[in-house]
């Protein structure tokens, strides 16, 4: 075609000029992505110098392909071109040219951020009943903008219809737990089950009016700082795992559990449907539950807020990974707000713990750990006072735990109710036989009946002592039932003994315990243990066999006495509270080695000064020795 044209200088320039005009205008592979992203006009860079120009028409920017020969056909006719000859050869120069402007999508992301970022936030506050627009009038761009803010305020995620739709939620939940452990009461009533659900139902309610409050300042921070941006890592640290470790202590695992997967769920519902703040809380939520274990101090909690917070740290990792979203400045400070919002929940816990175990009369862990100090008042008393029953109650705490462990009991209040059991003996420890001297006795001086009214006493005076000193209510009913309505035998069958034949039959009912029996594992063990302590010390050769003989025997006596008969004891805890009982009892009473060199069991005569003998003899003239 063009050897037909004989190749003429006006037929080259003609095709010369029509490439130039279309590479001024530019070329682009795709004209709706330029659109798209410039539509405030393009900034075009030179590629070998580097220098920058801004572009604010886009109308003439040509797409390369079909509109480029569209473009070049238009232009070439009215010339020697027509017809086929006039397509062939512009689409040969449309296939000849190339694309001169090309888009740089990371260049664009990053400018437009760092411009995002340059920009101050402007805060309008709108009052409230202010009118944004009357009926018929324009919308301006500025009103529409107003009336979009006042929408997303209505379904705020934090808004009183999603906080009140999640307090039904857990209500409904407590509900559950409420029914479930009237059905399943064996295992579930050492711990009263109105104020476990109620405390379960409180704490639903705090903690979601916490959250939403949490909400609440999360987004004037953010208002404050750098707007939607900063309140989307501030979420993070809202201290979702606290309600449920809450509920971890003052009712138990169980209902934790319970409570943490309804709690999580609320979270997603109040950041807007959100299944990563489901992962979050949940997880943040079982960390903290299986990370309590067995606390020993108040300070653990410090290390259960480290741990929360690894585990949120953990949750947002997984979100970032499923989201592709593993760097930047997005993630670090999410994962910031999760570090942050560990330590929150041990600071919340610590300064609500107190409160909760005051209004519901919920005994935790920490707080019968602070109860098992020796060095406070009670027990202080108790040894200054009553030694012998000091040591009495020690060896009966460290029994009972062990017997408590064995059969899942609570053990650790099953220790700390083994000190307190007899902190009622200290009003009048001389009338004891383990705070007396050998070889002398208050009771032979009384009539049967009245030593049995003293014996009896240290029930009531301890439950007084308990009550002014605030103890937990466990401790009080295990000092009120640790004897039951027992009968004090000894008493009972010396008065049997005196009494002369016209006076008749002794009334039982004189020489028995006021009561009530044991109401719970605990408070039976304790009975049981507190026998087995005091009669074993009246053992001369205390084999295993005897050892094994004289519990069995004792926990025969309480079980046809029906002392068992309200609380959930069965015939299997009772075999295995006897085994256990004789294995700790029997290391009690170890052997040793003789010294050699040395007669322990041989009595020696005590030796006298003149002083000791001038200052005993006063003692001789007043008659019997009172300790």
């Amino acid at each position: 075609m063009f050897a037909r044209l004989s190749f003429t200088r006006a037929a080259e320039d003609r095709l010369v000029t029509a490439a130039v005009e279309l590479y001024r205008a530019g070329i682009v592979d795709n004209r709706d992505l330029m659109m798209e992203n410039g539509a405030r006009g393009l900034q075009l860079r030179d590629s070998t110098s580097g220098r920058e120009v801004r572009r604010r028409e886009q109308a003439e920017v040509v797409e390369y392909g079909s509109q480029a020969r569209s473009i070049l056909a238009a232009r070439l006719s009215g010339g020697p071109l027509s017809g086929r000859d006039l397509t062939e050869v512009a689409g040969f120069l449309a296939a000849a040219l190339r694309p001169n402007l090309i888009f740089n999508g990371n260049e664009t992301a990053r400018r437009r951020e760092q411009a995002a970022r340059s920009v101050e936030t402007v805060l309008t506050k709108l009052p409230r009943g202010k009118v944004i627009v009357r009926k018929g009038d324009e919308i301006s761009p500025r009103a529409a903008e107003w009336i979009t803010a006042a929408r997303a305020s209505v379904s705020d995620p934090s808004s009183w219809v999603k906080v009140s739709g999640v307090l039904v939620i857990q209500i409904l939940a407590a509900a559950v737990f409420w029914v479930d452990a009237r059905r399943h009461r064996r295992r579930r009533r050492e711990q009263n089950t109105a104020a476990v659900y109620a405390s379960v139902l409180a704490t639903g309610i705090v903690f979601s009016l916490l959250t939403r409050g949490a909400f609440g300042l999360a987004e004037n921070l953010s208002s404050s700082f750098e707007g939607s941006a900063w309140a989307a890592h501030t979420y993070y640290a809202i201290p979702f795992a606290a309600g449920s470790i809450m509920t971890s202590l003052v009712a138990g695992m169980g209902p934790a559990l319970l409570f943490a997967a309804v709690h999580a769920i609320g979270a997603g519902v109040l950041m807007g449907q959100s299944f990563p703040f489901v992962l979050f809380a949940l997880i943040g939520s079982l960390a903290g539950i299986f990370g309590l274990g067995k606390l020993r101090a108040r300070s653990v909690l410090l290390a259960m807020g480290g741990l929360v917070a690894a585990a949120n740290l953990v949750s947002i990792s997984a979100i970032a990974f499923l989201g592709a979203e593993t760097r930047g400045w997005n993630f670090a400070g999410d994962a910031l707000g999760g570090l942050a919002g560990g330590w929150f929940v041990a600071m919340l816990i610590g300064l609500l713990l107190p409160v909760f175990e005051h209004l519901f009369h919920v005994t935790t862990d920490i707080r019968l750990l602070e109860l098992s100090n020796q060095n406070l008042p009670l027990l202080r008393t108790l040894a200054l006072e009553a030694p012998g029953t000091y040591q009495h109650s020690l060896m009966l705490g460290h029994l009972a735990e062990a017997a408590a462990e064995a059969i899942g009991a609570d053990a650790l209040l099953a220790r700390v109710a083994g000190y307190y059991h007899d902190i009622g003996k200290t009003k009048m420890p001389d009338y004891y036989i383990e705070n007396q001297p050998k070889g002398y006795n208050r009771h032979d001086r009384l009539e049967p009946s009245m030593s049995a009214l003293v014996i009896a006493a240290h029930v009531k005076e301890g439950a007084d002592l308990a009550k002014k000193a605030r103890l937990p209510d466990p401790i009080v009913a295990a000092i009120r039932e640790h004897h039951g309505t027992k009968l004090i035998r000894y008493f009972y069958q010396k008065a049997l003994t005196k009494a002369p034949p016209e006076q008749g039959h002794v009334r039982e009912n004189e020489y028995r315990h006021s009561g009530p029996k044991p109401t719970s594992r605990v408070n039976g063990i304790l009975m049981i243990c507190d026998a087995v302590e005091a009669a074993s010390r009246t053992l001369t050769e205390p084999t295993p066999a005897k050892i094994r003989a004289m519990i069995q025997t004792i926990v025969d006596d309480c079980l046809r006495d029906g002392q068992f008969d309200e609380c959930d004891l069965t015939m299997r805890d009772l075999a295995v509270i006897v085994d256990t009982l004789e294995r700790s009892v029997s290391t009690m009473y170890h052997h040793r080695i003789d010294y050699p060199g040395f007669e322990f069991n041989r009595e020696r005569p005590r030796r006298k000064t003149t002083e000791t003998a001038a200052a005993s003899e006063p003692a001789r003239s007043t008659g019997p020795r009172a300790v």
